[in-house]
């Protein structure tokens, strides 16, 4: 069986240039906070998350909305089989409705240090389960505790109608801070010769979800299929997001790092997010995971949308100086998160090259 493409499930064709229009439509508001002093940072704008400048201080605020997507829909159906661990299931759904935001966050150089969530709602009834709400809410206090930020709000619509009542609609937005204001970071020294270091991802993380879903339903077994290795495929794809926010801000106070950037949706091609020409090219690809082998061949997809549609292994892209490879890699290695050097920045068109499969995204 042939699956449809990812793109025919989740059409960023359609999305970006919605993005883009909401950018140029509100481009006129970016000077209402000059009344209080506060300027909007034109550079960030595109970026994973925005800076706000504050003239007269040393430091910047960021902030940063996102959405979990359709993660939790694996986790509503594994907490219901009898074969699973019931409601536990949920408390990576909380971790990584942070993680969304949080890595975003960080991409600009950002410590975040308040998160507030949205949990919408069908139907309240959901929230009955107490055992269900108590994983999820342990979660997001994981997720916390781990980056080291407050939770001191939130909001719980239900939007009967709207939302599934059998399910949630999860989002979540955090603030930063940069400090000092040298530390921001969006690309301006990218330069040829940098190399590209990528971080390791536990999994799926929260991306390319809709068509691991696809997946599950043509499985004999669901969610609890077993891969080659004996491991069940729901529980893979359920693995919480790693939060990179204290390895990447040690990086930030040790070394000099060019380019940041969550590898989530558009996959590899997110390489190229900075708003500098370059062509960046990929001599090294680590071998993907087996969740990423079993989908990539259950799905009969090419390299090329694999690329596109999954983290393949890598979480977190960072551009740096080759000078800094030493102490990224030192630093990612306190934290046991391992490293691969992928490639370098080199002038040429704006693209991805990913030599070792034939890949360019352009």
């Amino acid at each position: 069986m042939i699956f449809m493409k990812y793109h025919e499930i989740v059409d960023y064709a359609k999305l970006d240039p919605v993005k883009a229009a909401a950018l140029e439509k509100f481009s006129e508001t970016l000077k209402h906070p000059q009344r209080l002093g506060i300027r909007i940072v034109p550079e960030t704008i595109g970026e994973p998350a925005i800076a706000i400048d504050f003239p007269n201080q040393d430091f910047l605020l960021a902030f940063n909305v996102e959405g979990l997507g359709t993660k939790n829909l694996v986790a509503d159906a594994m907490a219901k089989d009898r074969r699973g661990k019931g409601a536990k299931y949920f408390e990576c759904i909380g971790k990584d409705n942070v993680a969304m935001s949080t890595n975003d966050l960080l991409a600009i150089g950002a410590d975040p240090f308040v998160y507030g969530d949205i949990i919408s709602s069908g139907d309240s009834g959901w929230f009955d389960e107490n055992e269900k709400t108590g994983f999820l809410f342990e979660g997001f206090k994981q997720a916390a505790e781990e980056i080291g930020m407050a939770i001191p709000c939130g909001e719980t619509p239900t939007l009967k109608g709207i939302i599934n009542p059998e399910t949630l609609d999860m989002a979540g937005a955090s603030i930063g801070i940069i400090q000092p204001k040298s530390r921001l970071v969006f690309g301006q020294e990218i330069r040829e010769g940098d190399v590209i270091i990528g971080l390791e991802s536990s999994g799926l993380h929260s991306n390319g979800i809709s068509l691991a879903r696809k997946i599950a339903e043509s499985l004999p077994e669901g969610y609890f299929t077993k891969m080659p290795s004996g491991k069940i495929f729901g529980e893979e794809i359920l693995k919480p997001t790693i939060l990179y926010t204290r390895p990447v801000i040690e990086m930030l106070e040790k070394t000099e790092l060019h380019y940041l950037v969550p590898v989530t949706g558009h996959g590899w091609k997110k390489i190229m997010r900075a708003k500098k020409t370059f062509s960046y090219e990929i001599d090294s690809v680590p071998e993907p995971s087996e969740i990423f082998r079993f989908m990539q061949e259950k799905a009969k997809m090419s390299c090329q949308e694999a690329y596109y549609t999954w983290n393949m292994g890598i979480g977190y892209a960072i551009i740096a100086p080759k000078s800094s490879l030493a102490q990224i890699e030192k630093t990612a290695k306190k934290f046991n998160l391992k490293t691969f050097e992928l490639g370098r920045v080199c002038n040429g068109e704006k693209k991805v090259v990913i030599k070792p499969k034939g890949i360019v995204f352009e």
